[in-house]
């Protein structure tokens, strides 16, 4: 029983009531009380949560300690296992990729024009590549009707190059021979239209020009370091029917360094010894050049200043120095995608040898002395920019001052072969303009034009230089296996030496030849029959003009040519 609690209660109540009591009653009065007894009540506590009890105390780490482990080796008599490993056979699809190391070209044309074109390289390079190709066009006859075989002209190349790679570098080399076939034909052309005239006796004589040239070099293939470089050493031999000959040994080098994304420079070298003889000479012709450049680009404007350092050893009357300073300064600025503008100052030395003076008029005969032509200064400035994603133009102005300016003109001696003559201080201005269109991949057009004036010394014209020219070049492809050409160029102002009318003056004063404006279309179609084989068919001076690029020198007429080509 729950007898304490009660009495506590019970004690509590009277001292309440005696304490209410003397507060009412006067002090020595006795009054009536009732007090009620309650033995069944029972008092209860609420439950306690668990989560207020203290957590238990865990028992303390031993530590680590060692453990004592007792194996019982069991020896089983089990053979060892024979693997026999065999190839996997799949079959791994190569990509489809448009790569053949073949290609050959065959056709015909009138003028009995054979053409044969062969061209082979191999597609991987690990780490030998190398290819090879030859090409032979010619002409049976040429433009003169009443004796047209015997002024016959014919071109022939074949070359290779190889390279072989290292981990950082490629080691080249070439080779290449040509073989090229002129007639000069070109004596007083009246003499064919006589009716007395025997062919048996023609003043046409041909002249075989033969080429050969190696070259070998390395040049560093990474690209991306601060340092690049390249170098090679080259032998060219050149020969005609007659008395010209000219051996040729070169050094050329360039070194590149970047030394930030804004800053980069390079630092060219060339050295080059000829020694032309022809009827009237022999001598050594040494040129040496050093051409340092350093180049800055920031957002879209490009400077570049360096140095042209030339020495050669022409000899020239009146002559100061073999050696000269050129200043290199260009300048380009891109303001937008629409317009920018570019600036050069700059001079050098042209360097010129009778292969390349052959390579530009095949009907040279004898000269007299070969010479370079020096480039005091040239001031260039031009606009330039594209719109709308498809057209670029370009249009510019340059003024140059040279001295030794090279011309053509015939000789008093033989009309049919030309000389070289040289001006001694020319001034020519040069304003072109360039205007392209493409439209995706079906129909591209560009065209430029160029118009030239020229303040000469001693020559009385610029012989065989043309005051104009202007050329448009289309390419259509209407459909994918379809590629259309069709080129216009035109070529006027020609001026060249007649004979000579007063020679007791210096320099003696010519007649001047006014040759016709020269217009050459040219059209071309290739069709692809399948991705190996397509046919084309080309034609050239379709407007059958009389163009004559050299005095007594008409080209020939209408030039047609068709033929198929193959990939393997």
């Amino acid at each position: 029983m729950k007898i304490r609690p009660l009495i506590v209660l019970f004690g509590g109540a009277l001292l309440g009531i005696s304490s209410l009591q003397a507060q009412n009653q006067q002090r020595g009065e006795v009054q009536d009380q009732e007090f009620v007894i309650r033995k069944d009540r029972v008092l209860t506590v609420p439950t306690q949560p668990r989560s207020f009890e203290r957590l238990p105390v865990l028992p303390q780490s031993k530590g680590m300690q060692d453990f004592v482990y007792t194996l019982t080796p069991y020896f089983l008599t089990i053979p060892a296992l024979q693997v026999q490993p065999t190839a996997v056979q799949k079959n791994y699809r190569k990509p489809a990729l448009d790569l053949y190391p073949g290609f050959l070209r065959a056709g015909y044309g009138n003028f009995a024009s054979p053409l044969l074109e062969a061209r082979y390289m191999s597609t991987t390079a690990d780490p030998i590549n190398f290819a090879v190709a030859f090409k032979h066009q010619s002409f049976g006859k040429g433009p003169i009707e009443k004796f047209g075989e015997g002024s016959p002209e014919s071109h022939t190349l074949f070359g290779g190059d190889v390279s072989y790679f290292l981990e950082s570098a490629e080691v080249f080399g070439s080779m290449k021979w040509g073989q090229d076939k002129y007639s000069f034909y070109g004596t007083d052309l009246s003499q064919y239209e006589d009716p007395l005239f025997d062919p048996s006796e023609s003043l046409i004589k041909n002249n075989v020009q033969n080429h050969f040239q190696v070259a070998a070099g390395v040049r560093e293939i990474e690209k991306i370091g601060p340092f690049g470089y390249e170098a090679q050493v080259s032998f060219r031999t050149f020969k005609d029917s007659y008395l010209a000959r000219e051996n040729e040994i070169g050094i050329s080098a360039v070194g590149k360094f970047n030394p930030s994304e804004d800053w980069s420079g390079t630092i060219g070298l060339d050295y080059f010894s000829t020694n032309p003889e022809d009827s009237t000479y022999q001598v050594n012709r040494n040129y040496f050049a050093i051409r340092p450049r350093v180049n800055y680009s920031y957002a879209d404007f490009r400077f570049t200043a360096g140095l042209n350092i030339v020495s050669e050893n022409d000899s020239v009357p009146n002559k100061s120095s073999d050696f000269r300073i050129f200043p290199v300064l260009k300048a380009s600025y891109q303001f937008a995608e629409e317009f920018g503008f570019y600036g050069e100052f700059s001079g050098d030395v042209q360097r010129n040898t009778y292969f390349s003076f052959v390579q530009e008029n095949p009907f040279l005969g004898p000269s007299e002395q070969l010479l370079n032509t020096v480039n005091n200064y040239k001031i260039a400035a031009g606009i330039e920019g594209q719109f709308q994603g498809v057209f670029h133009y370009r249009a510019g102005i340059d003024v140059s001052r040279y001295n030794q300016l090279h011309f053509f003109a015939n000789s008093q001696s033989d009309t049919a072969r030309f000389e070289l003559v040289y001006d001694e201080k020319s001034t020519v201005a040069n304003l072109n303009a360039e205007l392209g269109f493409k439209f995706s991949d079906t129909y591209t057009l560009g065209t430029r034009l160029d118009l030239f004036q020229y303040d000469l010394s001693i020559q009385q014209e610029a012989w065989h230089r043309p005051i104009w020219t202007f050329s448009v070049n289309n390419q259509i492809k209407p459909i994918e296996k379809l590629l259309i050409q069709a080129n216009l160029n035109f070529m006027g102002g020609i001026k060249a030496r007649g004979d000579a009318t007063l020679l007791t003056i210096f320099p003696p004063e010519y007649e001047v030849v006014s040759l016709k404006t020269i217009a050459d279309l040219q059209l071309k179609a290739d069709f692809k029959i399948t991705d190996r084989i397509s046919v084309f068919a080309e034609g050239n001076n379709l407007t059958n003009g009389k163009n004559m690029r050299w005095l007594n020198y008409p080209v020939r007429g209408v030039q047609l040519i068709g033929g198929a080509s193959l990939k393997f």
